[in-house]
């Protein structure tokens, strides 16, 4: 049962489209490792960040346009992890595993011939970010972890209480959805409408998901299902705790969370505790998405970290 609730929570606020959508003030890049191939959007200029979205399987679109607004100081680079989005990759075990998601990180960033650039992870994003600071410290300039997923499989083991405990009122209804003809076929409109009755409990003002563009097409529920899945037999279903390695993390990080994000503050504290180099702010009335239910609060903070 928990699986398929933090897949539904982690890995479905995201956007995917037959067509791409444009964005006229960014640049599209393509960079490959191996046979998999990375689909970029690069905004602005100046020192780079790299935003990694959140999952697994998901893609960058449900962060945009929101965090793009940090272009106006940066260089800011959006990707699609392998297998998600508009990026390719073959999707086994072999391929989706922490590691090659690093290596991907590794070869963006020496694509663009950066010697080291920002970070800053979103939700599973976050916890990419945590291991790529544990792995490839002298990659990264700054990080950011914003409403990251926990260090530990204990304290991810709190998100899924919460998340049982928030969604039982509605995992009637929700299952009702699930049960139509329009669901089964992939229908954008009724899948829209199912995942926006998720998020609105995991927004203080639930209106804020309006905001928040979650259709997608069946391939993309497929797919995202598949990488979901892989990454749950050889992660979430085991015990693991990085708190030890973060204390070896000598880098000037920002750890922002939501005071009624399903995943526990706490966990973030935590984080906070193990890096020494870290700052934490709480916001307050704020849940999982911070760039739409809180943005001025966000980017104030964002802002004064990264310049």
């Amino acid at each position: 049962m928990l699986s398929k609730l933090c897949l539904i929570f982690l890995g479905f606020c995201s956007t995917a489209y037959s067509v791409l959508p444009f964005y006229p003030d960014s640049k599209e890049v393509f960079v490959k490792n191996g046979d998999t191939t990375l689909f970029c959007r690069v905004f602005g200029e100046g020192d780079p960040i790299i935003v990694i979205h959140g999952g697994p399987g998901l893609s960058q679109d449900y962060l945009l346009p929101f965090m793009s607004s940090l272009a106006e100081t940066h260089q800011v680079i959006f990707y699609d992890q392998r297998s998600c989005g508009a990026s390719t990759g073959k999707i086994d075990s072999q391929s989706i595993q922490i590691q090659t998601y690093l290596d991907d990180l590794e070869s963006i960033r020496k694509h663009f011939g950066y010697k080291k650039f920002s970070v800053l992870g979103h939700s599973w994003g976050g916890f990419l970010a945590m291991q790529y600071a544990i792995f490839y410290p002298d990659s990264i300039h700054k990080l950011v972890l914003m409403n990251s997923l926990p260090a530990s499989s204990e304290e991810y083991a709190l998100f899924g209480q919460e998340w049982q405990k928030r969604m039982t009122p509605y995992l009637e209804e929700l299952n009702r959805i699930k049960a139509t003809p329009a669901f089964a076929e992939g229908d954008p409109g009724t899948m829209a409408n199912y995942y926006r009755m998720i998020f609105e409990r995991y927004c203080y003002h639930s209106e804020k998901t309006q905001k928040l563009n979650l259709t997608m097409t069946p391939e993309a529920f497929i797919n995202g299902s598949k990488v979901y899945d892989i990454f749950n037999q050889s992660l979430f279903t085991r015990t693991y705790n990085y708190h030890e390695q973060l204390n070896k993390v000598n880098l000037p990080t920002l750890i922002i969370h939501g005071d009624v994000d399903p995943i526990p503050f706490l966990t973030a504290e935590k984080t906070h505790a193990s890096i020494k180099d870290s700052t934490y702010i709480l916001i307050q009335n704020c849940g999982h998405f911070p760039y739409v239910e809180t943005p001025e609060e966000l980017f104030k903070h964002l802002n004064q970290f990264f310049n």
